[in-house]
């Protein structure tokens, strides 16, 4: 009799669905379909292996053989940072920048931007900030789908 293979996932292991599932899934949940146009931006923003903006996503998709207005990508990005497969991050002069999260929700880095008084920036992520953000939202039984924190500095007097 031949012996059964195990489960070669452990019980522990975490399974993320496919990126087009989570999105449907998402847009069903606030009553949107999942059109073609919106296949194709998630298509071009998974594409990314850093963080773009909404430009350099018109961009690409400028580039395919099927147009997408600006305003439906600019609709699309914000119901992909919604569904947590998109972080906004920000970036010089107040601008946003986007990154694709592959297994969103938990495991989001935070974002911090510490402004200086001369008008430099320094961007940076502390897993202390992270664990902080994982327990609070814990305690809170809420799901985080991005944190961000801005530290305005002035000179010392």
């Amino acid at each position: 009799m031949p012996t059964r293979k195990s489960n070669p996932i452990a019980p522990t292991a975490r399974v993320v669905a496919p990126p087009c599932a989570r999105f449907r899934r998402h847009l069903r949940g606030v009553g949107l379909k999942y059109t073609t146009e919106r296949a194709d931006i998630l298509d071009a923003a998974s594409g990314f292996d850093r963080p773009f903006d909404a430009e350099a996503l018109i961009a690409v998709l400028d580039r395919r053989a099927r147009p997408v207005s600006k305003a439906t990508t600019y609709r699309t990005l914000k119901l992909l940072v919604e569904a947590g497969m998109l972080v906004e991050r920000l970036h010089a002069r107040d601008s946003v920048r986007y990154e694709f999260t592959h297994g969103g929700g938990p495991g989001i880095s935070t974002h911090i931007e510490i402004r200086h008084a001369d008008g430099t920036r320094t961007v940076t992520s502390d897993p202390r900030i992270d664990a902080l953000v994982a327990e609070l939202c814990q305690s809170a039984r809420v799901h985080s789908l991005k944190h961000t924190l801005v530290i305005d500095c002035a000179i010392p007097e």
